[in-house]
């Protein structure tokens, strides 16, 4: 089997071919690209040091799975004529999600939706991802009915320059502290990539406002819309705020999710401690809680803080966190392309 990572040189395609090699995923040649600035980068994989190589038109000329990463308009250019020529698309971009034509996978919870595709399949969004996994188990228990959540997305959400907008911004303030409590805003540092400073800070704007005019964020946007799709409920009323917050990598989500049948905190923990890829982090009085720091590097996404909604025995209140780079991204696609090594 010939796989190809494309976008390998970027945060999430890195990780993807270290999941690879992690997971001794079964293949024969590793090919790897990029944009011509990456052209000649070598990237350790099985013992070896693998050449990237710049994006050409025939880039997937033999290639039985790619899995990509390279953004949403390079998505769309690229992905239609190797799937037309046989090569099978794990997409990480926000390019094919919504296509009623395209599968959008988290294995451990709607494997069947692989069935029928027609070459591409997508990959969720990182925060959609973190929220669906401890939600996935619990709608088959219960059912859900109505779903709010507050996600506090890491800068690494916006790559590597978003880690580097932070700590420079940290950098900048360093031995400033005191003044904070009554900042000159003229004098706070200012960056490409986040509406406000972000180091001791928080941002509630993440991506682009709602081109429609909602209010919403295109990040808000994708929660609910991805949450629907997943789960197989079109109809699910979704109300998603989403903040950028001064963490390098691991995104947390607060949830609140009301079902149809009675839901206590003790029967979802016995839900979610039998569900895969979820870890069950929950005991106050011992300071047993999820983190995004504690979720780095896992596999798992970690939950807590589950308690019944106040007054409301079908409600449930929660706090998932997740590595946005691992599960949120770079694992979901490897599992994703293990199911299709398997077919």
């Amino acid at each position: 089997m010939k796989v190809a990572v494309v976008g390998a040189t970027g945060a999430v395609g890195r990780e993807m071919t270290r999941v690879l090699d992690e997971r001794r995923f079964p293949l024969d040649e590793l090919l790897l690209f990029a944009s011509p600035r990456s052209e000649g980068v070598r990237i350790a994989f099985a013992g070896e040091q693998v050449t990237v190589h710049t994006l050409h038109e025939r880039w997937f000329d033999g290639v039985d799975i790619a899995l990509t990463s390279a953004g949403a308009a390079l998505a769309r250019q690229i992905l239609p004529a190797a799937a037309a020529a046989g090569t099978v698309c794990v997409d990480n971009s926000s390019a094919f999600r919504l296509d009623p034509d395209v599968p959008l996978v988290i294995p451990e919870i709607n494997p069947d939706a692989l069935a029928g595709h027609t070459g591409i399949v997508a990959n969720g969004n990182c925060t959609a991802i973190t929220a669906l996994m401890p939600l996935g188990p619990l709608h088959r228990t219960f059912g859900l009915a109505f779903l709010v959540t507050s996600s506090y997305q890491s800068v690494s959400g916006s790559g590597m320059k978003g880690i580097r907008e932070l700590a420079d911004q940290v950098e900048k303030l360093h031995g400033l502290e005191e003044t904070l409590g009554h900042p000159d805003p003229a004098a706070l540092p200012v960056g490409d990539v986040f509406a406000r400073p972000i180091a001791f800070n928080v941002v509630p704007m993440c991506e682009r406002p709602d081109p429609d005019g909602s209010g919403s964020t295109t990040e808000e946007l994708k929660m609910a819309a991805e949450c629907r799709k997943v789960l197989g409920l079109p109809d699910l009323p979704v109300a998603a705020t989403a903040v950028r917050v001064p963490v390098a990598v691991g995104h947390g989500v607060s949830i609140y999710a009301r079902f149809e049948r009675p839901a206590s905190a003790h029967a979802a923990r016995d839900v979610l401690s039998a569900a895969p890829g979820v870890r069950v982090v929950d005991d106050l009085d011992e300071g047993r809680f999820p983190t995004p720091l504690d979720a780095a590097g896992l596999d798992d996404v970690l939950v807590g803080r589950i308690r019944q909604g106040h007054d409301d025995l079908k409600a449930l209140l929660l706090f998932a966190a997740g590595d946005n780079l691992r599960k949120g991204a770079a694992l979901n696609a490897v599992q994703i392309a293990e199911l299709l090594a398997r077919t």
